[in-house]
């Protein structure tokens, strides 16, 4: 037995020996065969600028509160949001009960308005018919004193006078029997010009209900998908029962045909991105789904990205070529717009570069194990940079500094990259 211990005691620092010198060879700094590598590739390389962005429809229509003299006015229908909504089709509309008791009110007194008209006008013929009924009194009458002027031509003095004086008189009514025509003519025409004018005022203010009315249902100039507003003083999109304020926006119509992207570029770039230049757009929810596209707009006005930052961002507009039904307004994109595209070229991932005593150098596997090697750099994007000396296209090399004596040193600074 106490053999059996003395040959333990004896075996037991060997093996903690031997499993130390196997800990050691197998996690030993210089181990390379840990070390993940990739090979320097030889083909197209493109220059391009990776952004996440929006879908907007390149044309849209948007429906607005109508302007009235009601004041506010109160939503009663909407068409769902997400309907596609035909041209001529009802949108929206919005509560008549102001407008339909002013219509009915006009209505009312246009009615009446008529009718005082209809019973002016016969009074202004019965009244005619009597001036023109004593007119023609007068005209018999002085007639007949013009007889008896003539009765009294061998009569005496006194009664030649007296027929005188009465056919004078008979003149004078007759006289004024016409003017009384004349004039009652004009003060007729008068008052039936002020009564046809009133009624041409309520007929006015009828019709202008009326187009108020139909200004209160809203319908679709031209065929587009139905998104709903936000409505700010909710907090929300726009809903029945919703009072919003004239000239407010409620219903956006998005013209699906020809969608374009929005994205925003810092001004570190911006200089490189021109109109004409190619691009790919990426749906966020559809990660196999490409777009070819094209850059439309340069934004010159460089908007501050947000309240806590100083870095300014330009808006790009990228014109999407063709139609998809997956194309949505509002999803989210990402974007490579390409800035030049070099025919033949070696490149290798950014992560194979490094800085060392102020060159770049890559690490090249020579036989197994990685060797320091000087590269000239060229053009980069967002993943890859291209070698324009010093590696040749299918040599291998590591994505990690093997020096560094953790995978955590091993990425570069963003010093490093800032310099590539």
């Amino acid at each position: 037995m106490k053999s059996i211990l003395r040959r333990k005691a004896v075996f037991l620092p060997i093996v903690i020996v031997v499993l130390s010198l196997l800990s050691y060879i197998t996690f030993s700094p210089n181990d390379t065969a840990a070390i993940a590598t990739t090979q320097a590739q030889e083909g197209p390389f493109q220059v391009s600028i990776k952004t996440s962005g929006e879908i907007r429809a390149a044309n849209s229509f948007t429906l607005t509160v109508p302007r009235s003299r009601y004041g506010q006015v109160q939503i009663v229908y909407l068409i769902p949001e997400g309907t596609t909504v035909q041209a001529g089709e009802v949108a929206a509309r919005f509560s008549t009960t102001e407008v339909d008791k002013t219509i009915q009110e006009k209505d009312s007194e246009l009615g009446i308005l008529r009718s005082d008209l209809v019973k002016m006008k016969a009074d202004q013929e019965a009244r005619l018919w009597e001036l023109d009924a004593a007119k023609r009194n007068a005209e018999l009458a002085h007639s007949q004193a013009q007889l008896q002027m003539e009765k009294m031509k061998f009569e005496a003095e006194m009664a030649r006078k007296e027929a005188e004086i009465n056919l004078e008189k008979s003149r004078l009514s007759f006289e004024q029997a016409k003017r009384k025509i004349v004039s009652q003519g004009r003060v007729d025409k008068s008052d039936t010009e002020k009564a046809r004018l009133k009624i041409l005022q309520v007929e006015n203010d009828l019709a202008r209900a009326r187009q108020d009315k139909d200004m209160f249902t809203l319908k679709a100039p031209m065929q587009g998908l139905v998104v709903y507003e936000m409505n700010w003083s909710t907090g929300r999109k726009v809903n029945v029962g919703d009072s919003p304020w004239p000239g407010m926006a409620i219903i956006s119509l998005p013209d699906l045909s020809k969608m374009q992207a929005i994205t925003n570029i810092n001004e570190v770039d911006i200089s490189k991105v021109k109109k004409d230049q190619q691009a790919n757009i990426r749906l966020d929810a559809f990660a196999d789904m490409t777009f070819p596209a094209k850059v439309v707009s340069v934004g010159t006005i460089g908007q501050q990205r947000d309240r806590n930052s100083g870095i300014k961002t330009f808006e790009v507009i990228l014109d999407i070529v063709g139609s998809d039904p997956a194309l949505k307004p509002g999803m989210t994109t990402s974007n490579e717009i390409v800035m030049e595209t070099i025919p033949q070229a070696v490149f290798i991932p950014l992560e194979s570069v490094f800085e060392k005593n102020g060159k770049l150098v890559v690490y090249k596997m020579n036989g197994g194990s990685p060797e320091a090697t000087e590269v000239q750099i060229g053009a980069k994007n967002s993943n890859f940079v291209v070698i324009a000396n010093g590696l040749n296209a299918g040599e291998k090399v590591t994505l990690r500094d093997p020096t560094e004596q953790s995978e955590e040193k091993s990425k570069p600074s963003p010093a490093k990259e800032a310099r590539l």
